[in-house]
């Protein structure tokens, strides 16, 4: 009896193993079921510590698609889906605040000619480039079953986006956000002194031309002068002679 308990522990302990060993490859991913299916959504590369991935790093979406059961808790892998991406089978949409990107299809990872990757991968590259909580949206069917599911980042579930200067060694590098946002404010300024200087450019050109203009006008009254002095003179003269 006490040797049969053993031998029943060890096969739960053994089904155990091999349904975490299934979930830590999925560490850090969201983890539900669609029918038959279980899928994993999260990030490709996150950090081995801490709840947070980084901002511009290189990254992608990755989606896991097994069959898990009793008898192979470690799940049979599905790799027959989004062979064709002008026609996928399922599609993951990207929100950050307001901001929601095109439908992007997540390829299979398994590479057939080399034998590389896992039949169960499927990933599409994508550089976070803003700090906070991303919300991913997997839609479409898996064999004809439907799937939808919309996660959000967060303990619970996978990484939200962080800056990196916490690890970043021996300087610091500034977010990007923050070297955009000053580059605009360096642009802002810029425009701003071009517009002055183009407005004090106009004004002198203006001022330039009145006094052209004076000058010209001046040199018509003093022709005018001249020429009517003559024109007196000549009729002094005539008169004096008659």
């Amino acid at each position: 009896m006490w040797k049969l308990s053993l031998r029943a522990c060890a096969v739960v302990a053994g089904m155990l193993m091999a349904l975490a060993t299934s979930v830590a490859v999925a560490s850090a991913h969201y983890v539900f079921t669609a029918g038959e299916y279980r899928v994993a959504i999260g990030w490709q590369s996150e950090p081995a510590s801490g709840t947070d991935t980084f901002v511009g790093e290189e990254n992608a979406i990755q989606v896991f698609i097994d069959i898990a059961s009793a008898n192979n808790p470690k799940g049979t892998p599905v790799s027959t889906l989004n062979q064709d991406c002008t026609h996928p089978d399922f599609q993951v949409t990207v929100t950050v605040g307001t901001t929601t990107s095109s439908p992007f299809c997540p390829a299979p990872a398994y590479d057939s000619d080399t034998g590389n990757g896992r039949l169960d991968e499927y990933d599409y590259a994508l550089i976070p480039t803003v700090v906070g909580a991303y919300t991913f949206h997997i839609f479409g069917s898996i064999n004809g079953t439907p799937i939808d599911k919309t996660v959000t980042s967060g303990p619970a579930t996978f990484d939200s986006v962080a800056d990196s200067s916490a690890v970043e060694f021996p300087v610091a590098v500034p977010a990007v956000a923050a070297i955009a946002t000053k580059v605009d404010a360096v642009n802002q300024r810029a425009e701003t002194a071009l517009a002055s200087a183009q407005s004090a450019a106009t004004a002198a050109s203006n001022a330039k031309s009145r006094e052209s203009l004076a000058i010209v006008l001046a040199i018509v009254a003093i022709v005018v002068a001249v020429l009517l002095s003559a024109v007196n003179l000549a009729i002094g003269l005539r008169r004096r002679s008659t």
